[in-house]
């Protein structure tokens, strides 16, 4: 008798530890929302395509993150172009030729029914970052993740990932679980932590809410890929992989840095052209064989 009630007791023990646990984890998430979910902003634009001798125009919406109190957003690049530009990302060459500019930037802040005009400021195509100022922010600093504050995941820490559905869910933000289940050195340093995509261009968090880092979309260069078909069937069947990478916060830190140098060397503009404004290095140049494609940007 006295045995069963010690088992109980040992059950009891573990019911209430298990729920402490659970209330701990809640706290965690909430207080994650409450930090940073007013720094996500949506970023409305009018999207500007042209393939196979036609033009299309049709209306966007993505989600960015505030990086500073005066209204510098960063978002996910592949992102920003739109449905297509997504496809367009993953698939590539596959998906034939055509082009898509972002055009007429706004950014809904909170629950702000008119968007604030912004203007593009750059982007890097290989990172898949891009970054959008609004026009005039306000004298009263905006609510910002200041991605200096940063951490170093270890393999299997669990992660927390910050978004906001569609207009169709009322733009309402979410937290969601990952687990770091792999720290990548090629083509550069990446935690890897399963299917970010709802996540793409936003930051992940640690429990102790540091900043790891920012969810990308990380594609392999096509001369890795072999044949045209077999690219896209590789990364159809692959997407998940490629989708779940974390660009370490100091490399944003660092490629926002050079997003703003070359917005300083640059005219300003209102649109997202693919033609300019890039913060990516040249491509090494490479030994004349007949033809010469040294010099060519990387994608």
């Amino acid at each position: 008798m006295r045995m069963r009630i010690a088992s109980l007791a040992l059950l009891a023990a573990g019911i209430v530890s298990t729920a402490g646990a659970a209330s701990i984890e809640e706290a965690t998430f909430q207080k994650l929302m409450e930090e940073h979910a007013p720094a996500l902003v949506t970023i409305k634009c009018v999207l500007k395509m042209k393939g196979g001798g036609q033009e299309q125009e049709m209306e966007n919406e993505n989600v960015g993150v505030m990086i500073d109190p005066k209204g510098l957003v960063m978002c996910s690049n592949s992102r920003l172009s739109g449905p297509l530009g997504l496809v367009q990302r993953l698939y590539g060459s596959s998906m034939g030729s055509f082009s898509v500019n972002p055009t007429d930037l706004k950014v809904l802040i909170g629950d702000a029914a008119e968007g604030l005009d912004a203007k593009f400021v750059a982007r890097d195509t290989e990172l898949d970052l891009a970054w959008v100022q609004i026009k005039e922010p306000g004298d009263k600093p905006l609510q910002f993740v200041d991605l200096s504050k940063s951490g170093h995941p270890k393999v299997g820490q669990r992660v927390i990932s910050l978004y906001k559905m569609s207009k169709h869910y009322d733009r309402a933000a979410v937290v969601a679980e990952h687990m770091i289940g792999g720290i990548a050195k090629k083509p550069r340093d990446l935690y890897m932590a399963g299917d970010l995509s709802a996540a793409l261009g936003l930051p992940v968090f640690a429990a102790d809410g540091a900043v790891l880092g920012v969810s990308i979309l990380q594609i392999p260069d096509t001369e890795e890929e072999g044949p045209a078909q077999m690219g896209m069937l590789r990364r159809m069947i692959n997407s998940s992989e490629y989708s779940g990478a974390i660009l370490p916060a100091a490399d944003v830190v660092k490629a926002t840095a050079r997003a703003k140098e070359m917005a300083a060397t640059q005219p300003t503009t209102d649109s997202a052209d693919d033609d300019k404004d890039k913060t990516e290095k040249p491509a090494k140049k490479k030994p004349k064989t007949g033809d010469d494609d040294s010099g060519k940007e990387s994608k």
